[in-house]
């Protein structure tokens, strides 16, 4: 009994050593958001990609503008030559003859008409980064929304270990008090058993409860761009909104939601595709320039030097008389997509109001619940306060007190779980209305 005793004070004194082993700072969700959003891996690729989607987004990738190039090439060359001719006065016999040659050229070419191709180019392009920002903004909600639930996890498993703290000296309370009473023989082994047995199942909770802890901090840590063995603590405050309506959240959701603005984007680059397509109808007209300069030396040879340089410019036109049918097919599948991706658009307008009215109703519901569970707790607190003074003055068993304490646990519990809900339930209404960057600023 003794050494069962020793063990269980043993671990009463080295709980608070282990709860506060390292030292830590205070992070509050503000701050984990800000700095997910500074250093968060998944953003910054995902920053990065939306970045070469607007870099790309020129009048040069498009095709408006020329195409200027330089080129060059010397050539030296030695061998033995012998040139005859009719006179053959004139014949040449040169060993070791060196001779070199120098071109240089630089060339214009210019597509001057291509059916307004490089126009629907151009504004696909742009559609292009504009869909990737929105891609990317979806990236940084859904790392939000990952930030946030980790956050709430952590602040969730901290109170949770508060509570069962409490648990654990009130046990211990009532643990000491048998052990006297049976010391003293005023009490049986039984009630001295039982009360062991419930400051074991108490300590065992606290132990896996800093265990879900400290998990839940390392997954956070990663997130945040941070050193996983860090530690830091969180605010147990957790604030929640309770004055969301839908009159305000459903327009927002129409208009700024990210999911509907990537399919309403991808309609348009659908109807640019379906425009460049029909480009190919028309002729194309293009222009090419270039000046060039050439030089060649010779010891032997017609002509031992030679030089000569100017400009050469024209004009091309094509035209496409027949291709297999190849540009019919090509717009119709092209109108095809356009009709896809409208009707997609449509599709995911309908399923972006069923999830806000659904995410509303979880919002309203875990309101409610959570005010009833907070009348729930007071009453369990009372009970509790009633049952340890009757406990203490002999009235009730220990059977009672043990059933006043773990529903009093229970509902704080549960109490802690219904806000977190509470709360992200209310951060996903901002995410589907567009909102979740800056409805939590």
């Amino acid at each position: 009994m003794k050494n069962r005793l020793y063990l269980i004070g043993l671990f009463l004194a080295f709980l608070p050593v282990i709860a506060g082993a390292q030292d830590s700072t205070m992070i509050t969700l503000e701050q984990a958001i800000e700095r997910a959003l500074e250093e968060n891996h998944s953003i910054t690729i995902s920053r990065n990609l939306a970045e070469i989607d607007e870099n790309s987004a020129t009048i040069g990738n498009a095709g408006y503008l020329p195409n200027l190039s330089l080129n060059s090439s010397y050539t030296e060359t030695v061998e033995d030559t012998r040139i005859e001719f009719p006179n053959p006065d004139a014949n040449q016999d040169v060993a070791g003859n060196r001779s070199s040659r120098l071109n240089a050229s630089l060339d214009l070419q210019w597509v001057l008409f291509d059916g307004f191709g490089n126009r629907y180019r151009l504004q696909s392009l742009q559609t292009g980064a504009e869909l990737s920002a929105v891609q990317s903004r979806r990236d940084i909600e859904l790392t939000m929304l990952q930030v946030i639930e980790l956050y709430l996890n952590v602040t969730t498993s901290s109170q949770l270990l508060n509570v069962t703290r409490e648990a654990v000296e009130i046990s211990n309370q009532r643990y000491r008090r048998a052990l006297r009473n049976f010391e003293t023989g005023g009490g049986s082994r039984v009630d001295l058993l039982n009360a062991e047995v419930s400051l074991n199942q108490d300590s065992i909770r606290v132990v896996e409860t800093e265990l879900s802890l400290n998990r839940a901090k390392r997954n956070l840590l990663v997130l945040l761009g941070a050193d996983p063995s860090s530690d830091f603590e969180v605010s147990n405050t957790i604030e929640i909104d309770n004055r969301l309506s839908l009159d305000t959240l459903l327009p927002a959701a129409l208009s700024q939601n990210a999911r509907l603005s990537t399919s309403e984007i991808e309609s348009e680059q659908a109807r640019l595709q379906l425009q460049q397509s029909r480009a190919d109808i028309y002729p194309q007209i293009s222009t090419n320039a270039s000046y060039n300069y050439s030089r060649l030396e010779s010891d032997a040879g017609q002509f031992t030097f030679q030089e000569a340089n100017g400009i050469t410019a024209g004009l091309s036109f094509s035209f496409t008389l027949f291709d297999g049918f190849r540009r019919d097919i090509a717009v119709q599948n092209s109108k095809i997509r356009l009709k896809n991706s409208r009707e997609q658009r449509r599709l995911t307008e309908k399923e972006v109001q069923s999830d806000l009215l659904n995410a509303f109703d979880s919002y309203t519901t875990n309101l409610y619940l959570l005010q009833k569970q907070q009348l729930n707790v007071e009453t369990a607190e009372l009970n509790f306060e009633r049952t340890e003074l009757a406990f203490e003055q002999g009235q009730v068993t220990n059977t009672d007190f043990r059933e006043a304490q773990l529903n009093l646990l229970e509902t704080r519990q549960d109490l802690i779980s219904l806000r977190a809900q509470a709360k992200l339930s209310e951060i996903d209404l901002f995410q589907l209305s567009g909102q979740l960057l800056t409805g939590l600023d």
